[in-house]
């Protein structure tokens, strides 16, 4: 009787532990989501907010000639927007028509309205951390115009436009500017700055697209944009932050003749210095150089020349870093984050003193800047082959 009832014991234990094995009571089946892969926010004239999503078509989305703007075929997306007083009411309309789930965790990039970057984005991170889906790694991004125009540009290379604006806010040659780190800059009550990306028609095409190009970062005074960083100041700014990307001057090397110098490497340190109620910013940085194109003709193997070309180049990094440090105190935005470099070193002065009345004493700041630069690639051959023996 007893090995009778060992023998049930087991299958009957089986049989009541499978009724505790539920399955996934709370999955979410793909067919029923609606992946948003980019979006875009913008203020309208009668001061309610526009909210635009980017969804992928899975059925336009098997074969090469679904491509956004492409190589032809019918889009592999589309575009829907809406408007509502406030961005969640604007995205619950939009849910509303839309039969499947909206759903933000792979969205990579917000592309903010020119109009709306004007008039402050703090209504943004209001919004954004309120839902787990939102990533707070996701690059913002600011546009001209509308930021929906941007959405409905149709470059060739990719099949999603969002994968463009992502590759742009990331790029070798840009500052990533993501939500967390604009987020942070606002919170300690700082200027942070944006990627600003434009759209752009290709040139000499017979049909050309309709395309997006990276052109320089917003200058932000708190939440609100007050202009742009562009070409110069935009290279002079990476120097300032400490995050030298690609970059390249082209300037004159001898009797007009241009020379081109693409920046390898770079590092740049600031010191703030007190001097009874004046701040100084010690500003040392260090260029490393390779020649990508030289009309001068120049033997730069000869270590004077070299020198001179070398100084050249230090000369302008050093300008780029002036035009930016001029911009920002014509606006009174610390872009570069000095302030916090002043409270770091002097805590207790910045507390008493600065941090009331920043932007007049950062106006009144004056700069020492100094750059070394040094060119240790001058290129595989010194001259142009078809000018030897000239």
């Amino acid at each position: 009787m007893g090995l009778l009832r060992r023998r049930l014991s087991l299958p009957l234990t089986l049989l009541l532990t499978a009724t505790l094995l539920t399955g996934c009571w709370d999955r979410t089946e793909t067919n029923d989501v609606a992946f948003v892969l980019t979006s875009s926010a913008d203020l309208e004239d009668d001061g309610r907010y526009r909210v635009a999503y980017m969804f992928p078509l899975p059925g336009s989305m098997g074969g090469a000639s679904g491509g956004g703007g492409g190589t032809g075929g019918s889009k592999s997306y589309y575009i829907d927007s809406e408007v509502g007083m406030t961005f969640r009411d604007a995205v619950g309309k939009l849910q509303k028509r839309t039969a499947r789930r909206i759903f933000l965790a792979h969205r990579r990039t917000i592309v903010i309205g020119e109009k709306l970057a004007k008039s402050g984005i703090n209504s943004i991170f209001d919004a954004l951390p309120r839902s787990p889906e939102n990533r707070m790694t996701t690059f913002l991004v600011a546009t001209k115009g509308k930021g929906y125009d941007l959405l409905n540009t149709e470059p060739r290379f990719e099949r999603f436009p969002a994968e463009v604006i992502r590759e742009l806010a990331k790029s070798r040659q840009s500052l990533p500017t993501s939500t967390k780190e604009i987020g942070l800059t606002l919170s300690f009550k700082s200027d942070p700055i944006m990627s600003y990306i434009e759209p752009a028609e290709g040139q000499a095409a017979t049909n050309p697209s309709k395309e997006m190009q990276l052109t320089g970062y917003v200058q932000f005074k708190s939440d609100r944009m007050v202009g742009l960083y562009k070409k110069q100041e935009a290279n002079g700014l990476m120097w300032l932050l400490n995050q030298v990307k690609q970059q390249q001057f082209t300037f004159p090397a001898s009797d007009d003749k241009l020379i081109t110098i693409a920046v390898h490497g770079g590092r740049s340190k600031i010191t703030p210095k007190l001097h009874d109620d004046k701040i100084t910013f010690n500003v040392d940085a260090e260029a490393q150089g390779i020649v990508v194109e030289d009309h001068s003709n120049e033997d730069l193997y000869r270590a004077e020349i070299l020198r001179t070309i070398e100084d050249k180049f230090a000369e302008q990094v050093k300008n780029a870093i002036v035009a930016s440090i001029k911009q920002m105190q014509k606006e009174g935005t610390d872009s570069a984050q000095l302030g916090l470099k002043v409270w770091r070193s002097y805590p207790k002065k910045w507390k008493e003193k600065f941090e009331g009345d920043w932007e007049h004493y950062f106006k009144e700041a004056e700069f020492h800047i100094v750059v070394k630069a040094s060119i240790p690639n001058t290129g595989v051959i010194n001259r142009n082959v078809t000018t030897e023996g000239m």
